[in-house]
């Protein structure tokens, strides 16, 4: 397990954060700052006790092993919602999120990808026999247990720390195999979107088959300087600047940071790679 963990890098901090304004006696008011106060032994058992109200479930064991390492927080925090469910709500839907596997690592995995709660909530109709859930259930969910969208301030380096929290209990990673499988790994964007099936545009589509195409062409470049004839010439760079001529117009595939709900966010995933197994 990690030995410190910083308090931005939670993916639940929301939710720690509306724990610890109800434990310090906040009145509580939507959008208001509040300082953070001591946060030490009480408050942890506290967050503590509140975590293991929540289903059994691979999420609960996440925050139950970040709170163990998380450091203290300091400044000042905004909450947008205190509530926890829908008044008169008879069923905790956050809660039934996280209690489905299906649910929660399809939610979580196209999150990661920084789809946003309404695509989300469309794609999630698609593969649920009998769907519960309403799109505010989703938004809340995202918010307060699973904020790690880049657009919402979940740094490259947030993502960075949470990977190396994971890869460092073996437990964690077998829990979360699903997502180390799938938004976690190493596949292209084009294979993400046909598992999180991810509807793409005629546009996107050429773009990263460009992107693919290119990058071969690269490592073919790279891979042709070690090919040599008898006179020491590279008959396989030969060939390949034949067939940069023959495909000129393609382009590299930009990043793209603008709007959270274009799928070309694809780009920005984890990468636990080859260290889940």
């Amino acid at each position: 397990m990690s030995f410190s963990y910083q308090w931005e890098h939670n993916p639940a901090r929301k939710y720690f954060e509306i724990l610890l304004a109800v434990f310090w006696g906040y009145p509580l008011v939507m959008h208001k700052s509040y300082q953070y106060k001591t946060f030490g032994r009480e408050e942890r058992a506290y967050l503590r006790t509140e975590i293991e109200k929540l289903p059994l479930c691979p999420l609960r064991e996440l925050l139950l092993s970040i709170l163990k390492v998380v450091q203290p927080p300091t400044g000042s925090f905004k909450i947008k919602s205190f509530k926890l469910q829908e008044d008169g709500d008879k069923l905790v839907h956050t809660h039934e999120i996280m209690a489905d596997p299906h649910v929660f690592f399809r939610v979580a995995g196209l999150a990661w990808l920084n789809v946003n709660s309404v695509e989300i909530f469309t794609n999630l109709k698609h593969h649920s026999i009998q769907m519960i859930y309403k799109e505010k259930h989703i938004a809340r969910f995202l918010y307060q247990y699973w904020n790690v969208r880049t657009q919402l301030g979940f740094s490259a380096k947030s993502r960075t720390a949470l990977i190396y929290h994971m890869r460092a209990s073996d437990n964690l990673l077998r829990t979360f195999k699903l997502l180390v499988k799938g938004a976690w790994s190493d596949l292209t964007p084009l294979e993400l979107a046909k598992i999180y099936d991810i509807p793409l545009h005629h546009g996107q589509i050429r773009a990263l088959n460009s992107q693919t195409i290119q990058n071969g062409r690269l490592a073919l470049f790279a891979d042709s300087k070690e090919i040599k004839t008898t006179d020491s010439e590279h008959i396989s760079t030969k060939f390949l600047e034949s067939t940069l001529k023959m495909q000129s117009g393609l382009n590299d595939h930009d990043d793209r940071e603008e709007n959270g709900s274009d799928p070309g966010d694809l780009l920005s995933f984890g990468g636990i790679g080859e260290a889940d197994e």
